[in-house]
């Protein structure tokens, strides 16, 4: 027993040697790759909790003896030994683990820290450089948008504003929504409104019987005074007469209020500024009227959105239509009407809705479409401020602390956009038929009420200076088109101008009894010698007009209004009434042809068309949106139908632009007929070409391929032998007239499509060809004006280069024997 004792025992201090042995190296190995790999320390814990198990497993398999009852035991005991081991080292390990990775996370976190400082540090440094780039960009911006003003104390400013405020305010509470304006409109349009002819008649007798007394040329202390009274009377009427009218034209209070807010203006100042001049005081109210204008907006911006029945809506419109005095247009709506005379069959259902009995068509809303009342009363708030705006850009005029040329250029921007915006949010509301005429009627009040300020700012001799200078710039800078104009007067005034002379010889009637002796009328300055065959018939005013009239060019005169009436008759009665009808008779011509014929005939079509000197491009483009739309709707759809008329207008505009370059201009150039047409001679046209050869795509040769006339500037090209390629690429950008006018000419033929109940399916298309129309006209304005601005400038910075360019002797010729020919003919 002892030697098998001996023997077990040694075999026992083996495996406990080996177990030790293999532990050990199993630890270092588990530590060494958990600090090499930074592994999470409880993994490597788990390894090294593990590794007993697996150590048991091989004492297990290298204790195996004859007696395998005692190695069992023995295992069983080493087991536990060991485990007691392996657990006293993972604890160890666990710990060094843990600090070593506190430390990581620490030196992680510091790194954090350190790159959130710089990426702030340096987002700080960007955002002060963005800063500093935008502010000085966004302080021109507001230089060109907001009037010039001059700066005040505090209390003159707050007392001016206030001043500023009243008319408004008192406008505001009679004569819109947020007051009682839907109450005074209804009260108008029922008590006031029969009356109104006859104050009209009154009013119209009483000024033509001051007229006749020379009423305005009474001097002395009392016929200043009652001079002042009547002119009291007749503003009093005039605002009545406006007032009583209201119903029928929702504009009169609005104006009324812009003449009479610049009435209370001067009153203020003859008042509490007095000791100042007027021109001072004029400059002083720019910033108080556009403060008061954008407080106005602001308040009547919240109050829309305050409460529902406060917004602009359908039933809102109805509502207030026949409360305001609109009247229902009933033609095609019989059964729109209700039992009362002139009611309709819809009713209020609360205060922001409407209710349509059986029978009662959603159609019926139609009735009040050109109700222009209802937008005019809730857009109230509104005109005030944009009148407001008005006033505070001209009193920078008056004050003359600014260059007037620029201050007027940049108020006519603002006001364009301002009258455009407001024309095209009325036609979105359905107001738009009639807000143009209100546009017109506001502005002509915006003027009305401006020279209130321009007549008490200057002294009538001055007046008379500034009218005169500015008559003469505009002499110098436009006298070859001053015939043009003239010939429009002929046209359009020459009623007006016979009954002023009927008038003048009656006024000289009246003025040759010297009745009044207090009237001071003018007396004739010209040379007595001379006989004046007008003297004892007509006034001083009336002869000096005949006179003026004796100096025109009236051949050339007479020639350009008989111009100016064919085009009217042209363009307003034989265009569009043949217009209508050739489109109808294309329409149901090509409905039935398949969409390659039809492109086909309107691409010959539109080359013809564009081949011809008078046409521009903006009819084909609108009748490539009105024929092409319903043969391509039914294959291609409607929205890829109206795209694929749009590529097509591009390609017939590029297609004729090529043409006229090389068939008319590049093989007709040694035509003088041609070159005379083209005008080569002219300053205008040397300057387009000077323009034109120059290498690249600039933007001034990029304005006169899109913004030029198209025949003219297309054979100019093809004349000078310019490449086509070039010269198409640079035409491309016309494509941002061709997209509102083909829009235009599609909304006008999905206007006009109903469903089987007589319905339209795109009710918002009229609108909507309304808008294109009027953005197409925009873009078509605006390219000329951009083409007239390089050619101006080319004119007036380039003249050297522009007299280095050759004359055309032989047009030259030819234009000097018409001219011979034409004075001749006036002789």
């Amino acid at each position: 027993p002892q030697p098998k004792d001996r023997h077990t025992m040694n075999i026992s201090n083996r495996q406990d040697s080996i177990l030790h042995i293999q532990a050990d190296h199993t630890i270092s190995i588990a530590l060494s790759s958990s600090t090499e790999s930074n592994e999470d320390p409880i993994e490597a814990n788990l390894d090294i909790d593990q590794t007993p198990d697996l150590l048991m497993g091989i004492s297990e398999d290298s204790g195996e003896t004859k007696d395998s009852k005692e190695s069992k035991d023995s295992s069983t005991s080493e087991r536990s030994d060991t485990s007691t081991v392996f657990g006293s080292v993972a604890l160890g390990s666990i710990a060094t683990n843990l600090t070593k990775t506190g430390k990581a996370i620490k030196g992680a976190a510091d790194r954090t820290a350190k790159n959130i400082r710089d990426t702030a540090d340096d987002v700080t440094v960007r955002t002060i450089a963005v800063v500093k780039t935008v502010v000085p960009v966004a302080t021109d911006a507001l230089n060109v948008i907001l009037p010039k003003y001059e700066p005040l104390p505090h209390d003159t400013f707050l007392s001016l504003a206030f001043a500023c405020s009243i008319p408004a305010i008192l406008y505001i509470l009679g004569f819109t929504k947020m007051g009682y304006g839907v109450q005074v409109y209804q009260f108008l349009s029922t008590r006031v409104e029969h009356h109104s002819y006859l104050i009209g008649l009154g009013l119209a007798g009483f000024t033509f019987l001051l007229y006749l007394l020379d009423v305005q040329y009474w001097k002395s202390f009392c016929g200043k005074w009652i001079r002042r009274s009547l002119y009291g009377f007749v503003v009093v009427g005039t605002t009545s007469l406006l007032l009583g009218i209201s119903g029928q034209h929702p504009y009169g209070p609005i104006s009324i209020y812009l003449v009479l807010s610049t009435l209370w203006l001067t009153a203020i100042h003859h008042t509490f500024f007095k000791n100042m001049t007027t021109r001072k005081y004029v400059s002083w109210l720019s910033g108080p009227l556009f403060c008061t204008s954008m407080l106005i907006f602001l308040s009547w911006f919240i109050w829309t959105f305050w409460r529902d029945e406060n917004e602009w809506t359908t039933s809102i419109r109805l509502i207030d239509a026949s409360s305001t005095g609109c009247d229902a247009d009933f033609t095609d709506r019989e059964s729109c009407r209700g039992d009362q005379v002139g009611g309709v069959c819809f009713k209020p259902n609360g205060p922001a809705s409407v209710y349509f009995p059986p029978g009662c068509d959603l159609n019926c809303r139609d009735v009040y479409s050109s109700c222009l009342n209802t937008f005019i009363i809730w857009a109230g708030p509104f005109l005030v401020s944009a009148g407001l705006l008005f006033l505070s850009f001209f009193t920078t005029f008056v004050g003359g602390r600014v260059s007037a040329e620029e201050e007027i250029i940049k108020f006519t921007k603002i006001w364009l956009f301002l009258l455009f915006g407001m024309w095209v949010t009325a036609s979105l509301a359905g107001a738009g038929p009639g807000f143009t005429f209100a546009l017109a009627a506001i502005t002509l009040a915006a003027f009305v009420a401006s020279g209130v300020f321009i007549a008490s700012s200057y002294k009538r001799i001055e007046r008379e200076e500034r009218i005169k200078t500015l008559w003469d710039t505009i002499v110098l800078k436009y006298g070859s088109y001053l015939n043009i104009i003239r010939g429009l007067l002929v046209v359009t005034c020459t009623p007006v101008a016979l009954a002023y002379v009927l008038v003048s010889g009656l006024k000289q009637r009246v003025r040759s009894l010297k009745c009044f002796t207090c009237s001071q009328p003018p007396q004739s300055t010209r040379n007595m010698a001379k006989p004046d065959r007008m003297r004892g018939w007509l006034t001083i005013e009336g002869r000096d007009l005949v006179r003026e009239f004796r100096s025109w060019d009236r051949a050339s005169v007479y020639s350009w209004s008989l111009f100016w009436g064919v085009g009217f008759m042209t363009l307003s009665v034989l265009a569009s009434k043949f217009t209508t009808l050739f489109l109808s008779w294309l329409i149901n011509a090509t409905q039935h042809m398949s969409l390659v014929v039809v492109t086909s005939i309107m691409v010959g079509v539109g080359v013809l068309m564009f081949l011809l000197p008078p046409v521009p491009g903006a009819p084909i483009y609108l009748t490539m949106g009105i024929v092409i739309i319903p043969v391509g709707s039914e294959t291609l759809g409607l929205v890829w139908s109206i795209i694929y008329a749009m590529a097509v207008s591009t390609f017939l505009k590029l297609l004729a632009t090529a043409l006229q370059q090389k068939m008319i201009g590049g093989l007709l150039m040694n035509q003088v007929g041609v070159r005379q047409l083209v005008g080569v001679n002219t300053s205008v046209i040397r300057a387009m070409k000077l323009l034109l050869k120059e290498p690249g795509l600039s933007i001034p040769k990029v304005a006169i391929l899109c913004g030029g006339p198209d025949w003219p500037t297309s054979v100019l090209c093809g004349i000078m032998g310019l490449p086509l390629i070039p010269n198409l690429i640079g035409t491309l950008p016309v494509i941002a007239l061709v997209v509102p006018t083909v829009l235009a000419g599609s909304f006008t033929y999905m206007a006009g499509i109903e469903n089987d109940t007589g319905t339209s399916i795109y009710p918002w298309a009229g609108v909507g060809a309304t808008i294109s129309i009027a953005i197409a006209t925009l873009v078509l304005f605006g390219n000329i004006l951009l083409a007239a601005y390089y050619v101006e400038q080319t004119v007036s910075t380039r003249q050297d280069e522009l007299d280095a360019i050759p004359i055309d002797e032989e047009v030259r010729i030819k234009e000097d024997a018409e001219e011979n020919f034409r004075k001749a003919y006036e002789e």
